[in-house]
């Protein structure tokens, strides 16, 4: 007798009659590529590919109280964003019966037409995307799918982790990893390691990120944890700017199958970014490990040309180093840090 193993993948926390948005990922078994390919960040879908897409975008028309935003059918897997409406009389058995609809019909659909018993993995595996920021996150998750199989399987050289690096920019007791142009921690790299204080008004922000464009027209590499909502808002200026370079240093270790986040592998592939880590320890992040990583990163801007600023509630302060010219900052903001 087969043994049939049951998932709870259902969050027994969260009232599913408010509405639910749910990031659903579904896999081939055992994960052949069965729909197609991916050519220059491209899913070229087969004929049973393209009818099992047609078939995902069936679902709401098959299942009432089920809308369908962002997807996409990779060669062996599947992405989409599914939203239950509220107050359906029973949310989680309207998502189970949708789900088993659309497996039941492409596994028949791959029985006539490839010749195959079994289709998909057991089960599938589905999140509650709770808040916006998390939906923006999968959505981009979902569009940038393809350019991340193209990095990792047609260009693998990308995603590659280099360890250790080798370069006088970090201390020689420490065992850094890395990951994208390594050369942006070259000796002669102009580097600007940026820390910008919580503190900062939201209303200052488009300022702070102005100069900031002005660094980078300067010729400076951008070095920062990218962590307070300055320093975010910074770092997407930098993935927009086809002509920004900048270095992001993760808070703790970079694990083994570590993948960049999906709104870097532009960057990465035009060359003008690195992704580094110290380590291979996990660590907690606090406040104290935070202020440790701000040093570090001071440390390795001024281990050669460049300069550090950080951006205070009262404006710039500067650290030694090359100074870039940061157009319409008032001469009395210009404070340096003693030494």
């Amino acid at each position: 007798m087969q043994k049939v193993i049951t998932y709870y993948r259902r969050y027994h926390g969260y009232d599913y009659s408010r509405g639910a948005s749910l990031f659903i990922t579904l896999s081939t078994e055992p994960r052949l590529a069965l729909f197609g390919r991916v050519e220059n960040a491209a899913v070229i879908l087969s004929d049973f590919g393209g009818a099992v897409l047609e078939a995902m975008r069936a679902i709401p028309r098959l299942n009432p109280g089920v809308s369908l935003f962002e997807h996409v059918l990779m060669p062996d897997h599947l992405h989409m964003n599914l939203w239950l409406q509220a107050d359906l009389d029973d949310p989680l058995q309207t998502l189970g019966s949708a789900m088993r609809r659309f497996k039941t019909f492409t596994t028949n659909l791959a029985r006539k037409s490839l010749g195959l018993s079994c289709l998909w993995q057991q089960g599938y595996h589905d999140r509650i995307c709770a808040s916006r920021r998390f939906i923006e996150a999968i959505t981009r998750y979902i569009q940038y799918n393809p350019f991340k199989y193209e990095l990792m399987y047609n260009q693998p050289e990308f995603m590659r982790i280099r360890e250790p690096l080798d370069s006088p920019r970090l201390a020689a007791d420490a065992f850094w990893k890395g990951l994208g142009n390594t050369s942006l921690l070259a000796p002669d790299a102009k580097l600007l390691a940026l820390r910008i204080s919580q503190q900062v008004a939201k209303s200052e922000l488009p300022h702070v990120v102005s100069r900031m464009e002005d660094a980078v027209r300067a010729g400076f590499i951008i070095l920062s944890g990218f962590i307070s909502p300055g320093e975010v808002a910074v770092r997407d200026m930098l993935v927009a700017n086809r002509k920004a370079r900048f270095v992001h240093i993760l808070p703790s270790c970079m694990a083994m199958r570590h993948r960049p986040d999906s709104r870097y592998l532009e960057p990465l592939a035009e060359g003008r970014f690195l992704e580094i880590a110290e380590g291979n320890d996990e660590a907690e992040f606090g406040r104290s490990a935070c202020l440790a990583l701000n040093e570090e990163i001071k440390a390795m801007a001024l281990a050669g040309e460049g300069g550090a600023l950080y951006w205070k509630r009262e404006g710039p302060m500067w650290v030694r180093g090359t100074e870039p010219n940061l157009r319409g900052t008032e001469p009395a903001k210009q404070k340096r840090e003693t030494e």
